[in-house]
């Protein structure tokens, strides 16, 4: 199996998998082999049976340990997609090392850091030697104290870091719960905007978001939110992209997902939403709870949205040739089939003859996913569809 570099989305590192094994070790109550109960408990929180409100899951021990070990390694590489998207593919420019400059992360919701101690860790993989502060802001004691110590004692990870935690009632909105005077180069919210938001159709959250980026994103911050891939949070965070960068005051430019950066064209059909499907290889220890679990965590799903105060330089051709895949790649009799959402914002088929692929082609074509960029030339009209003339034809863009 293919080794995974610490530059990959993919990547989680063997530190933190120990870091959270050895905290498992210090428990009296709970071991390697009980903790599934605790995990299945929080699944259930996150999903079916969400609680009202936005409680502290943390507050017991085991729920603490068992989301570390299952559910932080995914929060971990989801967060990772989008900000490699944005500064890989879309043109957001990071600073180099030996600017002076200070990047600066607002996590809103942070839990014990499962988005961004992951993009800490990215950064100084990318930009060794870049000063980097992370604020956290949650309301759990216990989740924040996990973070600073995984922070002190993991210095190797993100040795130019340096993290400050702000515990916080999350039921109170105003500006993303900060109340600095700072302004950062990313404001992330990861998987909490569904819970603090509770209740808020699009308008409401829409308007909450273009005032808070506003108020505390630099000129060319981001503001990145990942919500679960359940069709109503995906259709939700979709209109609320939409709004919050339709033209008039405070409006804030999308960045992403879809390249034409309007209206969501599968909201009117009804039938599919727009998410992210990511296959990743699991750390042994999340596998080890999920043989009682019997999850499906191969495959990460997500959805996301990233605004910025500043326009993305990306061009995007404004026709079918470049499109973001919004389905997975079928194989039929005689083609490949795959549908995606284009520059000039519609749903389209393409479709590739099987015949004349190799294995090699056959596989890529097989490992592409849902949130996958690809730009085609020379397409051909065929009965409602596009026909691909050839693999060569495929320029993978964006899907690390």
């Amino acid at each position: 199996m293919a080794t995974i570099e610490p530059n990959d989305a993919r990547y989680y590192p063997p530190e933190m998998e120990q870091w959270w094994l050895e905290r498992v070790g210090e428990s009296d109550v709970h071991t390697l082999d009980n903790l599934h109960r605790n995990a299945s408990v929080l699944s259930d929180h996150f999903t079916v049976k969400r609680d009202k409100g936005f409680p502290d899951y943390f507050k017991k021990p085991g729920h603490l340990l068992a989301y570390g070990i299952y559910f932080l390694p995914q929060s971990w590489v989801r967060g990772r997609f989008p900000f490699l998207e944005m500064a890989g593919f879309r043109g957001w420019e990071l600073p180099e090392a030996d600017s002076g400059e200070v990047f600066r992360i607002l996590d809103v919701g942070s839990g014990p850091g499962s988005v961004g101690l992951g993009l800490l860790h990215l950064l100084a993989v990318l930009r060794p030697g870049l000063r980097v502060e992370l604020t956290a802001v949650d309301q759990s004691p216990h989740a924040l104290d996990a973070m600073r110590a995984c922070h002190s004692q993991l210095r190797d990870l993100w040795p130019d870091s340096s993290l400050r935690t702000q515990s916080k009632n999350l039921r109170h909105r105003a500006n993303l719960f900060y109340g600095g005077r700072e302004r950062f180069d990313l404001v992330v919210l990861g998987f909490s905007l569904n819970e603090f938001c509770a209740g808020m159709d699009a308008a409401g959250i829409s308007g909450y978001l273009r005032g808070a980026g506003l108020s505390l994103l630099r000129k060319r911050g981001m503001l990145m939110v990942l919500e679960p891939a359940l069709q109503e949070t995906s259709n939700l965070l979709s209109q609320v992209g939409e709004l919050a960068s339709a033209e008039g005051k405070g409006a804030l430019h999308y960045w992403g997902p879809y390249l034409h950066g309007g209206k969501c064209p599968l909201l009117e059909a009804g039938k599919y939403w727009n998410h992210e499907v990511r296959s990743w290889r699991p750390p042994d220890s999340l596998e080890f709870l999920n043989r009682q679990m019997h999850r499906r965590i191969w495959d990460l799903k997500f959805s996301f949205l990233c605004l910025s105060p500043s326009p993305s330089p990306l061009k995007v051709p404004d026709g079918s040739e470049m499109f973001r895949l919004v389905s997975p790649v079928s194989r039929m009799k005689g083609f490949f089939l795959m549908s995606g959402v284009a520059g000039d914002g519609e749903v389209h088929s393409y479709e590739l003859q099987y015949r004349g692929l190799d294995n090699a082609q056959k596989r890529a074509l097989k490992a592409m996913s849902r949130g996958d960029v690809l730009e085609v030339v020379d397409l051909v009209e065929a009965g409602g569809s596009w026909r691909i003339p050839g693999f060569s034809s495929i320029t993978k863009h964006c899907g690390l």
